[in-house]
């Protein structure tokens, strides 16, 4: 497996063109500003690009997962909270329909 590079984003706006170089012999590049990481690139080539591409989906859709269940999480701790304020769906759709007269008025 290829070797992982630091690059600063100072030393990429340097030596921008020398970026195709790097990815051909380090195949990852993790940029970074202030030492803190911002970025990520990954070497492809036109065999690895569907693979690639795969992946990256793949990678997208687990954070998506785990930004639902962290929602879900304080949703629950929220639910269990006695000092939380409820209201019914009554009253919720009560005051849905007053923003909507309220909204028609201000036309």
């Amino acid at each position: 497996m290829p070797q992982m590079r630091f690059l600063s984003i100072r030393e990429l706006q340097k030596h921008g063109s020398g970026i195709k170089s790097i990815l051909e012999d380090d195949g990852n590049i993790v940029i970074t500003s202030n030492g803190k990481p911002i970025g990520f690139t990954v070497g492809i080539n036109e065999n690895s690009f569907e693979e690639v591409l795969d992946d990256w989906k793949r990678i997208r859709q687990q954070r998506h997962l785990r930004y639902i269940d962290k929602k879900l999480d304080e949703s629950e701790r929220l639910a269990a909270d006695p000092g939380s304020k409820w209201i019914g769906e009554e009253e919720f759709w009560s005051e849905v329909s007053e923003a909507e007269v309220s909204m028609k008025n201000e036309v």
